[in-house]
Protein backbone atom coordinates (compact mmCIF):
# COMPACT_ATOMS: atom_id res chain seq x y z
CA UNK A 1 0.00 0.00 0.00
CA UNK A 2 1.04 3.55 -1.14
CA UNK A 3 1.04 4.14 3.30
CA UNK A 4 2.87 1.37 4.34
CA UNK A 5 5.55 2.24 1.15
CA UNK A 6 5.72 6.21 2.87
CA UNK A 7 6.34 4.74 6.28
CA UNK A 8 9.15 2.11 5.21
CA UNK A 9 10.71 4.98 3.05
CA UNK A 10 10.64 7.56 6.17
CA UNK A 11 11.95 4.90 8.17
CA UNK A 12 14.53 3.48 6.57
CA UNK A 13 15.43 7.65 6.07
CA UNK A 14 16.01 7.89 9.58
CA UNK A 15 18.16 4.60 9.83
CA UNK A 16 20.33 5.79 6.74
CA UNK A 17 20.97 9.73 8.71
CA UNK A 18 22.02 7.89 11.59
CA UNK A 19 24.91 5.52 9.98
CA UNK A 20 25.87 8.94 8.10
CA UNK A 21 26.00 10.79 11.38
CA UNK A 22 27.82 7.87 12.89
CA UNK A 23 30.33 7.48 9.83
CA UNK A 24 30.94 10.83 9.96
CA UNK A 25 32.07 11.52 13.46
CA UNK A 26 34.85 9.45 12.29
CA UNK A 27 35.23 6.81 14.98
CA UNK A 28 38.36 5.09 13.97
CA UNK A 29 41.10 4.11 17.06
CA UNK A 30 42.88 1.26 17.82
CA UNK A 31 42.31 0.71 21.35
CA UNK A 32 39.12 0.22 23.62
CA UNK A 33 36.27 2.90 23.91
CA UNK A 34 34.64 2.44 27.43
CA UNK A 35 34.11 -1.03 28.61
CA UNK A 36 34.07 -2.26 25.15
CA UNK A 37 37.55 -3.58 25.07
CA UNK A 38 37.12 -6.81 27.35
CA UNK A 39 33.83 -7.79 24.72
CA UNK A 40 36.46 -7.25 21.46
CA UNK A 41 38.82 -9.36 23.08
CA UNK A 42 35.69 -11.76 23.68
CA UNK A 43 34.82 -12.03 20.10
CA UNK A 44 38.38 -11.72 19.03
CA UNK A 45 39.05 -15.16 20.52
CA UNK A 46 35.48 -16.84 19.15
CA UNK A 47 36.38 -16.01 15.70
CA UNK A 48 39.57 -17.65 16.05
CA UNK A 49 39.06 -20.65 18.28
CA UNK A 50 35.26 -20.54 18.15
CA UNK A 51 34.71 -20.43 22.33
CA UNK A 52 33.21 -17.80 24.48
CA UNK A 53 35.70 -16.86 26.40
CA UNK A 54 35.04 -13.68 29.37
CA UNK A 55 37.97 -11.94 31.02
CA UNK A 56 36.82 -11.29 33.74
CA UNK A 57 34.83 -7.63 33.46
CA UNK A 58 32.26 -8.45 31.46
CA UNK A 59 29.07 -8.51 33.50
CA UNK A 60 26.94 -8.35 29.99
CA UNK A 61 26.99 -12.20 28.88
CA UNK A 62 27.58 -10.45 25.24
CA UNK A 63 25.51 -13.62 23.81
CA UNK A 64 24.77 -13.39 20.05
CA UNK A 65 26.92 -10.04 19.80
CA UNK A 66 29.84 -12.25 20.20
CA UNK A 67 29.23 -14.34 16.81
CA UNK A 68 27.94 -11.29 14.92
CA UNK A 69 30.94 -9.23 15.65
CA UNK A 70 33.22 -12.30 15.26
CA UNK A 71 31.49 -12.42 11.40
CA UNK A 72 33.10 -9.00 10.94
CA UNK A 73 35.90 -10.06 12.17
CA UNK A 74 36.46 -13.04 9.57
CA UNK A 75 34.72 -10.49 6.58
CA UNK A 76 37.55 -7.59 7.08
CA UNK A 77 40.18 -8.92 9.38
CA UNK A 78 41.01 -8.01 13.26
CA UNK A 79 40.30 -4.76 14.37
CA UNK A 80 38.53 -2.62 16.82
CA UNK A 81 37.03 -0.42 14.28
CA UNK A 82 36.01 -3.67 12.04
CA UNK A 83 34.16 -4.51 15.37
CA UNK A 84 32.87 -1.49 16.53
CA UNK A 85 31.37 -1.91 12.19
CA UNK A 86 29.19 -4.42 13.62
CA UNK A 87 27.03 -2.18 15.84
CA UNK A 88 26.11 -0.11 13.05
CA UNK A 89 23.83 -2.16 11.55
CA UNK A 90 22.27 -2.79 14.43
CA UNK A 91 21.59 0.81 15.48
CA UNK A 92 19.83 1.85 12.01
CA UNK A 93 17.55 -0.91 12.70
CA UNK A 94 16.83 0.32 16.43
CA UNK A 95 16.54 3.61 14.52
CA UNK A 96 13.82 1.60 11.93
CA UNK A 97 11.97 -0.16 14.46
CA UNK A 98 11.04 2.95 16.94
CA UNK A 99 9.62 4.62 13.68
CA UNK A 100 8.12 2.21 12.71
CA UNK A 101 6.28 1.15 16.32
CA UNK A 102 5.76 5.29 16.68
CA UNK A 103 3.71 5.29 13.74
CA UNK A 104 1.57 2.08 14.73
CA UNK A 105 1.35 4.04 17.74
CA UNK A 106 -0.63 6.09 15.54
CA UNK A 107 2.24 9.13 15.46
CA UNK A 108 1.76 11.21 12.19
CA UNK A 109 4.74 10.74 9.70
CA UNK A 110 6.26 14.18 10.29
CA UNK A 111 6.64 13.30 13.94
CA UNK A 112 7.28 10.09 13.90
CA UNK A 113 10.30 10.98 11.79
CA UNK A 114 11.51 13.59 14.41
CA UNK A 115 11.11 11.00 17.76
CA UNK A 116 12.98 8.10 15.56
CA UNK A 117 15.93 11.19 14.94
CA UNK A 118 15.62 11.76 18.54
CA UNK A 119 16.96 8.66 19.56
CA UNK A 120 19.25 7.92 16.97
CA UNK A 121 21.02 11.57 16.56
CA UNK A 122 21.10 11.32 20.43
CA UNK A 123 24.67 12.80 22.46
CA UNK A 124 23.70 9.43 24.60
CA UNK A 125 22.92 6.67 21.31
CA UNK A 126 25.34 8.26 18.63
CA UNK A 127 28.32 7.57 20.82
CA UNK A 128 27.58 3.63 22.00
CA UNK A 129 26.13 3.37 18.60
CA UNK A 130 29.78 3.87 17.41
CA UNK A 131 31.15 1.71 19.65
CA UNK A 132 30.89 -2.23 20.63
CA UNK A 133 28.91 -1.51 23.84
CA UNK A 134 26.34 -3.63 24.44
CA UNK A 135 23.78 -1.00 25.59
CA UNK A 136 22.79 -0.91 21.31
CA UNK A 137 22.14 -4.31 20.74
CA UNK A 138 20.36 -4.89 23.74
CA UNK A 139 17.92 -2.02 22.72
CA UNK A 140 17.06 -3.42 19.49
CA UNK A 141 16.18 -6.42 21.22
CA UNK A 142 13.68 -4.59 23.06
CA UNK A 143 12.18 -2.39 20.59
CA UNK A 144 11.93 -5.69 18.31
CA UNK A 145 9.82 -7.19 21.12
CA UNK A 146 7.65 -4.12 21.32
CA UNK A 147 7.53 -3.85 17.45
CA UNK A 148 6.28 -7.56 17.51
CA UNK A 149 3.95 -7.09 20.55
CA UNK A 150 2.34 -3.97 18.08
CA UNK A 151 1.81 -7.09 15.25
CA UNK A 152 -0.16 -8.85 17.83
CA UNK A 153 -1.83 -6.28 18.66
CA UNK A 154 -2.71 -5.72 14.79
CA UNK A 155 -3.52 -9.20 13.52
CA UNK A 156 -6.94 -9.85 12.38
CA UNK A 157 -7.25 -13.60 13.72
CA UNK A 158 -6.10 -15.51 16.78
CA UNK A 159 -3.64 -17.62 15.26
CA UNK A 160 -2.31 -14.78 13.97
CA UNK A 161 -1.91 -13.04 17.15
CA UNK A 162 -0.40 -16.15 18.95
CA UNK A 163 2.31 -16.24 15.98
CA UNK A 164 3.39 -12.56 16.63
CA UNK A 165 3.47 -13.22 20.56
CA UNK A 166 5.10 -16.41 20.57
CA UNK A 167 8.01 -14.63 18.15
CA UNK A 168 7.98 -11.53 20.49
CA UNK A 169 8.90 -13.90 23.09
CA UNK A 170 11.43 -16.42 21.47
CA UNK A 171 13.27 -13.65 19.84
CA UNK A 172 13.50 -11.85 22.74
CA UNK A 173 14.84 -14.77 25.16
CA UNK A 174 17.72 -15.11 22.50
CA UNK A 175 18.08 -11.52 22.40
CA UNK A 176 18.26 -11.12 25.58
CA UNK A 177 21.50 -12.80 25.93
CA UNK A 178 23.45 -9.80 24.44
CA UNK A 179 22.06 -7.99 27.66
CA UNK A 180 19.78 -9.49 30.34
CA UNK A 181 17.90 -6.72 31.14
CA UNK A 182 16.29 -6.65 27.95
CA UNK A 183 14.77 -9.96 29.10
CA UNK A 184 12.21 -7.92 30.13
CA UNK A 185 10.90 -7.77 26.67
CA UNK A 186 9.41 -11.15 26.91
CA UNK A 187 8.86 -11.43 30.84
CA UNK A 188 6.75 -7.95 31.01
CA UNK A 189 6.12 -6.68 27.70
CA UNK A 190 4.88 -9.72 26.34
CA UNK A 191 2.74 -10.84 28.97
CA UNK A 192 1.06 -7.16 29.17
CA UNK A 193 0.45 -7.17 25.25
CA UNK A 194 -1.44 -10.33 26.09
CA UNK A 195 -3.70 -8.71 28.98
CA UNK A 196 -5.21 -6.17 25.92
CA UNK A 197 -5.40 -9.37 23.77
CA UNK A 198 -7.22 -11.75 26.55
CA UNK A 199 -10.69 -11.93 25.18
CA UNK A 200 -8.87 -13.66 21.95
CA UNK A 201 -9.16 -17.31 21.83
CA UNK A 202 -6.24 -19.33 23.12
CA UNK A 203 -4.12 -15.69 23.56
CA UNK A 204 -3.98 -16.15 27.54
CA UNK A 205 -2.84 -19.84 27.64
CA UNK A 206 -0.58 -19.65 24.75
CA UNK A 207 0.52 -16.48 26.55
CA UNK A 208 1.31 -18.17 29.82
CA UNK A 209 3.23 -21.47 28.46
CA UNK A 210 5.53 -18.42 26.81
CA UNK A 211 6.11 -16.98 29.60
CA UNK A 212 6.96 -20.12 31.37
CA UNK A 213 9.13 -20.90 28.96
CA UNK A 214 10.81 -17.97 28.53
CA UNK A 215 11.50 -17.69 32.51
CA UNK A 216 13.09 -21.25 32.39
CA UNK A 217 15.28 -20.03 29.38
CA UNK A 218 16.10 -17.06 30.95
CA UNK A 219 17.18 -18.74 33.96
CA UNK A 220 19.22 -21.41 32.34
CA UNK A 221 21.01 -18.83 30.59
CA UNK A 222 22.17 -16.66 33.76
CA UNK A 223 22.97 -20.06 35.52
CA UNK A 224 25.30 -20.82 32.10
CA UNK A 225 27.10 -17.60 32.06
CA UNK A 226 27.24 -17.63 36.38
CA UNK A 227 29.48 -21.38 35.64
CA UNK A 228 31.95 -19.60 32.90
CA UNK A 229 35.12 -18.39 34.02
CA UNK A 230 35.97 -14.95 34.23
CA UNK A 231 32.38 -13.87 33.97
CA UNK A 232 31.22 -11.46 36.44
CA UNK A 233 27.43 -11.95 37.98
CA UNK A 234 26.16 -9.26 40.10
CA UNK A 235 24.21 -9.70 43.33
CA UNK A 236 20.60 -8.03 43.36
CA UNK A 237 21.35 -7.52 46.99
CA UNK A 238 25.32 -6.43 47.87
CA UNK A 239 25.15 -5.96 51.78
CA UNK A 240 23.21 -4.41 54.22
CA UNK A 241 21.43 -1.35 53.59
CA UNK A 242 21.11 1.49 55.69
CA UNK A 243 19.19 5.07 55.52
CA UNK A 244 21.99 6.77 54.19
CA UNK A 245 21.92 4.06 51.05
CA UNK A 246 18.04 4.84 50.53
CA UNK A 247 18.90 8.57 50.41
CA UNK A 248 21.90 7.97 47.92
CA UNK A 249 19.37 5.90 45.55
CA UNK A 250 16.77 8.31 45.96
CA UNK A 251 19.01 10.97 44.69
CA UNK A 252 20.59 8.87 41.97
CA UNK A 253 17.12 8.13 40.39
CA UNK A 254 16.22 12.00 40.67
CA UNK A 255 19.30 13.12 38.76
CA UNK A 256 18.28 9.88 36.52
CA UNK A 257 15.05 11.50 35.80
CA UNK A 258 16.33 14.82 34.83
CA UNK A 259 18.91 12.83 32.43
CA UNK A 260 16.13 11.33 30.93
CA UNK A 261 14.32 14.74 30.48
CA UNK A 262 17.61 16.41 29.08
CA UNK A 263 18.21 13.29 26.18
CA UNK A 264 14.47 13.82 25.05
CA UNK A 265 14.78 17.41 25.19
CA UNK A 266 13.95 17.94 21.57
CA UNK A 267 10.53 16.40 21.99
CA UNK A 268 10.04 17.88 25.26
CA UNK A 269 11.09 20.89 24.03
CA UNK A 270 7.59 21.25 22.13
CA UNK A 271 6.05 22.26 25.35
CA UNK A 272 7.63 25.51 26.19
CA UNK A 273 5.63 27.27 23.70
CA UNK A 274 2.68 26.14 25.40
CA UNK A 275 3.42 28.52 28.22
CA UNK A 276 0.74 30.84 26.58
CA UNK A 277 -1.68 28.40 27.56
CA UNK A 278 -1.29 28.46 31.57
CA UNK A 279 -2.78 29.89 33.83
CA UNK A 280 -1.04 32.72 35.93
CA UNK A 281 -0.67 31.07 38.53
CA UNK A 282 1.12 28.19 37.05
CA UNK A 283 3.65 30.57 35.58
CA UNK A 284 4.08 31.51 38.86
CA UNK A 285 4.72 28.14 40.32
CA UNK A 286 7.04 27.63 37.76
CA UNK A 287 9.08 31.02 37.92
CA UNK A 288 9.12 30.22 41.17
CA UNK A 289 10.86 26.70 41.14
CA UNK A 290 13.18 28.06 38.41
CA UNK A 291 14.19 31.01 40.49
CA UNK A 292 15.11 28.50 43.61
CA UNK A 293 16.97 26.27 41.68
CA UNK A 294 18.74 28.99 39.96
CA UNK A 295 19.72 30.49 43.37
CA UNK A 296 20.94 26.91 44.42
CA UNK A 297 22.91 26.98 41.58
CA UNK A 298 24.75 30.03 42.79
CA UNK A 299 25.25 28.79 46.14
CA UNK A 300 26.86 25.98 45.20
CA UNK A 301 28.38 26.87 42.65
CA UNK A 302 30.48 29.31 45.17
CA UNK A 303 31.27 25.73 47.16
CA UNK A 304 32.46 24.25 44.03
CA UNK A 305 29.77 21.08 44.58
CA UNK A 306 27.70 22.08 41.40
CA UNK A 307 29.61 19.89 38.39
CA UNK A 308 26.76 16.64 39.10
CA UNK A 309 23.93 18.88 40.57
CA UNK A 310 23.12 20.35 37.03
CA UNK A 311 23.16 18.85 33.27
CA UNK A 312 23.92 15.63 32.24
CA UNK A 313 23.40 14.98 36.05
CA UNK A 314 24.90 11.44 35.26
CA UNK A 315 28.20 9.90 33.86
CA UNK A 316 29.76 8.09 31.84
CA UNK A 317 28.93 9.30 27.76
CA UNK A 318 27.58 12.49 27.63
CA UNK A 319 29.92 14.50 29.86
CA UNK A 320 32.74 13.06 28.60
CA UNK A 321 31.20 14.47 25.43
CA UNK A 322 33.57 17.87 26.69
CA UNK A 323 31.55 18.58 29.72
CA UNK A 324 33.37 17.06 32.71
CA UNK A 325 36.88 18.15 33.28
CA UNK A 326 37.88 14.91 34.92
CA UNK A 327 36.29 11.26 33.86
CA UNK A 328 38.38 8.85 35.55
CA UNK A 329 40.12 7.87 32.19
CA UNK A 330 43.34 9.70 32.42
CA UNK A 331 45.08 11.63 35.00
CA UNK A 332 44.90 15.46 35.00
CA UNK A 333 41.86 17.44 33.43
CA UNK A 334 41.00 17.47 29.93
CA UNK A 335 39.55 20.83 28.09
CA UNK A 336 35.46 21.43 28.33
CA UNK A 337 33.35 23.18 25.76
CA UNK A 338 30.31 23.37 27.86
CA UNK A 339 31.15 25.90 30.83
CA UNK A 340 29.31 25.36 34.24
CA UNK A 341 27.40 28.58 33.39
CA UNK A 342 26.21 27.19 30.10
CA UNK A 343 25.29 24.06 31.69
CA UNK A 344 23.08 25.84 34.56
CA UNK A 345 21.47 27.66 31.79
CA UNK A 346 20.84 24.01 29.74
CA UNK A 347 19.55 22.80 33.36
CA UNK A 348 16.98 25.50 33.70
CA UNK A 349 15.52 25.07 29.94
CA UNK A 350 15.04 21.77 30.81
CA UNK A 351 13.35 21.77 33.83
CA UNK A 352 11.60 24.80 32.55
CA UNK A 353 9.61 22.58 29.90
CA UNK A 354 9.62 19.81 31.81
CA UNK A 355 7.48 21.86 34.42
CA UNK A 356 5.20 23.60 31.75
CA UNK A 357 4.64 19.93 30.29
CA UNK A 358 3.54 18.67 34.25
CA UNK A 359 1.28 22.10 34.75
CA UNK A 360 -0.11 20.87 31.45
CA UNK A 361 -0.52 17.97 32.14
CA UNK A 362 -2.95 18.64 35.73
CA UNK A 363 -4.97 21.62 33.86
CA UNK A 364 -5.85 20.02 30.88
CA UNK A 365 -9.16 18.60 30.22
CA UNK A 366 -9.84 15.31 28.87
CA UNK A 367 -11.29 15.17 25.05
CA UNK A 368 -13.41 12.83 23.87
CA UNK A 369 -12.26 9.65 23.32
CA UNK A 370 -10.41 9.10 19.77
CA UNK A 371 -7.40 7.04 18.52
CA UNK A 372 -5.28 9.08 20.54
CA UNK A 373 -7.04 7.81 23.45
CA UNK A 374 -6.58 4.37 22.46
CA UNK A 375 -2.69 4.39 21.27
CA UNK A 376 -2.31 5.97 24.76
CA UNK A 377 -3.98 3.04 26.39
CA UNK A 378 -1.75 0.44 24.38
CA UNK A 379 1.04 2.56 24.90
CA UNK A 380 0.87 2.85 29.04
CA UNK A 381 -0.40 -1.10 29.28
CA UNK A 382 2.38 -2.45 27.03
CA UNK A 383 5.41 0.02 28.45
CA UNK A 384 4.37 1.15 31.44
CA UNK A 385 4.88 -2.20 33.33
CA UNK A 386 7.94 -2.39 31.26
CA UNK A 387 9.53 0.75 32.33
CA UNK A 388 8.24 0.26 35.97
CA UNK A 389 10.07 -3.30 36.29
CA UNK A 390 13.26 -1.21 34.35
CA UNK A 391 13.78 1.23 37.06
CA UNK A 392 13.32 -1.70 39.59
CA UNK A 393 16.47 -3.46 38.42
CA UNK A 394 17.91 -0.05 38.52
CA UNK A 395 17.35 0.34 42.12
CA UNK A 396 20.14 -1.98 43.35
CA UNK A 397 22.70 0.37 41.34
CA UNK A 398 21.55 3.30 42.48
CA UNK A 399 21.86 2.29 46.10
CA UNK A 400 24.98 0.31 46.31
CA UNK A 401 27.03 2.23 43.60
CA UNK A 402 26.13 5.37 41.22
CA UNK A 403 23.96 5.40 37.96
CA UNK A 404 25.10 5.69 34.76
CA UNK A 405 23.49 7.68 31.57
CA UNK A 406 23.65 4.89 29.67
CA UNK A 407 21.56 2.76 31.45
CA UNK A 408 18.74 4.92 30.66
CA UNK A 409 18.79 4.12 26.67
CA UNK A 410 15.75 1.39 27.50
CA UNK A 411 13.48 3.80 28.46
CA UNK A 412 14.31 6.72 26.24
CA UNK A 413 12.11 5.02 23.46
CA UNK A 414 9.36 4.80 25.88
CA UNK A 415 9.67 8.42 27.17
CA UNK A 416 10.09 9.41 23.42
CA UNK A 417 6.56 7.52 22.49
CA UNK A 418 4.61 8.51 25.49
CA UNK A 419 5.40 12.54 24.91
CA UNK A 420 4.40 12.09 21.27
CA UNK A 421 1.22 10.80 21.81
CA UNK A 422 0.62 13.69 24.78
CA UNK A 423 1.35 15.87 22.35
CA UNK A 424 -0.94 14.92 19.65
CA UNK A 425 -3.70 14.36 22.04
CA UNK A 426 -3.55 17.58 23.83
CA UNK A 427 -1.49 20.44 21.81
CA UNK A 428 -1.30 19.64 18.21
CA UNK A 429 -1.03 17.09 15.36
CA UNK A 430 2.41 19.13 14.22
CA UNK A 431 5.52 19.55 16.38
CA UNK A 432 6.50 23.09 16.25
CA UNK A 433 10.34 24.75 15.29
CA UNK A 434 11.71 24.51 18.59
CA UNK A 435 11.69 20.94 18.40
CA UNK A 436 13.57 20.86 15.28
CA UNK A 437 15.85 23.57 16.51
CA UNK A 438 16.87 21.42 19.60
CA UNK A 439 17.43 18.01 17.15
CA UNK A 440 19.87 19.98 14.84
CA UNK A 441 21.60 21.43 17.96
CA UNK A 442 21.65 17.92 19.68
CA UNK A 443 23.14 16.55 16.57
CA UNK A 444 25.80 18.78 15.75
CA UNK A 445 27.02 18.10 19.44
CA UNK A 446 26.75 14.48 19.27
CA UNK A 447 28.70 14.20 15.91
CA UNK A 448 31.39 16.57 16.81
CA UNK A 449 31.13 14.95 20.47
CA UNK A 450 31.79 11.84 19.39
CA UNK A 451 34.58 12.84 16.44
CA UNK A 452 36.42 14.65 19.48
CA UNK A 453 36.22 11.45 21.59
CA UNK A 454 37.45 9.36 19.24
CA UNK A 455 40.50 12.03 17.68
CA UNK A 456 41.37 11.84 21.50
CA UNK A 457 42.04 7.98 21.51
CA UNK A 458 43.79 8.35 18.42
CA UNK A 459 45.62 10.66 20.01
CA UNK A 460 46.89 8.35 23.05
CA UNK A 461 47.49 5.54 20.39
CA UNK A 462 49.96 8.08 18.66
CA UNK A 463 51.39 8.71 22.19
CA UNK A 464 52.09 5.50 23.31
CA UNK A 465 53.64 4.74 20.03
CA UNK A 466 56.16 6.98 20.64
CA UNK A 467 56.86 5.33 23.64
CA UNK A 468 57.06 2.05 21.65
CA UNK A 469 59.29 3.31 19.46
CA UNK A 470 62.14 3.48 22.03
CA UNK A 471 61.59 -0.30 22.71
CA UNK A 472 60.20 0.00 25.92
CA UNK A 473 56.84 -3.02 27.00
CA UNK A 474 53.58 -1.72 26.74
CA UNK A 475 52.83 -3.31 30.38
CA UNK A 476 55.36 0.10 31.35
CA UNK A 477 52.65 2.37 30.24
CA UNK A 478 49.61 3.72 31.61
CA UNK A 479 47.65 4.64 28.92
CA UNK A 480 44.10 5.24 30.39
CA UNK A 481 41.54 3.48 31.35
CA UNK A 482 40.43 1.75 28.20
CA UNK A 483 43.86 1.19 27.10
CA UNK A 484 45.04 -0.80 30.52
CA UNK A 485 41.87 -2.65 30.47
CA UNK A 486 43.59 -4.12 26.90
CA UNK A 487 47.12 -4.43 28.10
CA UNK A 488 45.81 -6.19 31.07
CA UNK A 489 44.04 -9.37 29.38
CA UNK A 490 46.90 -9.32 26.46
CA UNK A 491 49.32 -9.87 29.43
CA UNK A 492 47.72 -11.57 32.24
CA UNK A 493 44.52 -13.11 30.90
CA UNK A 494 42.23 -11.59 32.74
CA UNK A 495 41.20 -8.19 34.53
CA UNK A 496 42.11 -8.46 38.58
CA UNK A 497 38.44 -8.23 39.92
CA UNK A 498 37.92 -8.94 43.55
CA UNK A 499 34.29 -9.99 42.52
CA UNK A 500 35.55 -13.05 39.98
CA UNK A 501 34.47 -15.84 41.84
CA UNK A 502 34.93 -18.68 38.98
CA UNK A 503 38.16 -19.67 39.56
CA UNK A 504 38.87 -19.08 42.78
CA UNK A 505 41.94 -17.27 44.50
CA UNK A 506 42.07 -15.63 40.83
CA UNK A 507 42.15 -12.12 42.19
CA UNK A 508 45.42 -11.44 43.21
CA UNK A 509 45.48 -7.75 45.06
CA UNK A 510 48.27 -5.48 43.75
CA UNK A 511 50.96 -5.75 46.41
CA UNK A 512 53.60 -3.38 44.64
CA UNK A 513 51.92 -0.09 43.66
CA UNK A 514 54.13 3.14 42.92
CA UNK A 515 55.07 5.72 45.62
CA UNK A 516 52.43 8.37 44.23
CA UNK A 517 50.30 10.88 45.94
CA UNK A 518 46.42 9.69 45.50
CA UNK A 519 45.51 12.26 42.58
CA UNK A 520 48.22 10.55 40.64
CA UNK A 521 46.92 7.38 41.00
CA UNK A 522 44.37 6.15 38.35
CA UNK A 523 41.30 4.35 39.97
CA UNK A 524 41.58 1.77 37.76
CA UNK A 525 45.12 0.58 38.74
CA UNK A 526 44.67 -1.87 41.33
CA UNK A 527 42.74 -4.27 38.57
CA UNK A 528 45.56 -3.90 36.33
CA UNK A 529 48.51 -5.30 38.02
CA UNK A 530 50.23 -6.08 34.58
CA UNK A 531 50.68 -3.33 33.65
CA UNK A 532 53.74 -1.55 36.21
CA UNK A 533 54.14 2.10 34.64
CA UNK A 534 56.96 3.44 33.72
CA UNK A 535 55.31 6.14 31.38
CA UNK A 536 51.92 7.97 31.74
CA UNK A 537 49.56 9.41 28.84
CA UNK A 538 47.75 12.52 30.79
CA UNK A 539 45.67 14.97 30.03
CA UNK A 540 47.42 17.92 31.83
CA UNK A 541 50.88 17.99 33.44
CA UNK A 542 50.74 16.14 37.27
CA UNK A 543 53.16 17.89 39.64
CA UNK A 544 53.96 14.64 41.19
CA UNK A 545 55.50 13.08 37.54
CA UNK A 546 58.59 13.62 36.65
CA UNK A 547 59.01 15.53 32.42
CA UNK A 548 59.97 13.36 29.51
CA UNK A 549 61.80 13.74 26.55
CA UNK A 550 58.97 13.07 24.45
CA UNK A 551 57.17 15.51 23.31
CA UNK A 552 53.28 16.26 23.68
CA UNK A 553 50.59 15.11 20.89
CA UNK A 554 48.59 17.83 19.73
CA UNK A 555 45.32 16.78 18.28
CA UNK A 556 42.32 18.83 16.54
CA UNK A 557 38.33 18.46 17.36
CA UNK A 558 35.32 20.14 16.33
CA UNK A 559 34.18 21.43 19.70
CA UNK A 560 36.11 24.06 21.58
CA UNK A 561 39.15 24.63 22.35
CA UNK A 562 39.59 22.92 18.84
CA UNK A 563 43.61 22.16 19.51
CA UNK A 564 44.03 20.17 22.22
CA UNK A 565 47.05 18.53 23.74
CA UNK A 566 48.12 15.00 25.61
CA UNK A 567 51.23 14.78 27.55
CA UNK A 568 53.76 11.89 28.37
CA UNK A 569 54.76 12.12 31.89
CA UNK A 570 57.23 9.60 33.82
CA UNK A 571 56.99 8.44 37.67
CA UNK A 572 59.70 9.17 40.51
CA UNK A 573 62.04 6.04 40.04
CA UNK A 574 61.41 5.35 43.96
CA UNK A 575 59.04 3.06 45.09
CA UNK A 576 58.01 1.42 48.55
Amino acid sequence: MPEQLHTVRNGIICACVTAASVLASWPVAEMGFVDDWSYVKTAFVFARTGHIVYNGWATAMLGWAIPWAALFIKLFGFSFTAVRLSTLPLAMASVYLLHASLVRFGITARNAMIGALTLGLSPLFLPLAASYMTDVAGLFCILLCLYLCQRALGAHSDRTTILWLACAALANVAGGTVRQIAWLGTLVMVPSTAWLLRKRAGVVRAASLLWIGSVLSVFACIRWFERQPYSLSEKIIQGPITGAMVGHMLTELLKALLCLALITFPILAAWIPVHRCLSRSALTRIACILAAMGATAIVLGNRGSLDHRVMPWLGHVIGTLSIFSSTGEMLGSRPVTLTLPMRVGVSLLVMAAALTLLEHLLTKPWRRKDYHAVSLHQAFWILGPFAISYVVFLLPRAMYSFLYDRYLLGLMPVVIIILLLLYQRWVAERLPGITLAALSLFALYAIAGTHDWFALNRARVAAVAQIHAAGLPTTSIQGGFDYDGWTQIEAAGYINDARIINPPRAYQPNLEPLTLPSGCRLGFAPYTPAVQPRYFVVFSLMPCLQVTRYPPVTYSTWLPPFRRTIFIQEAPLTRK
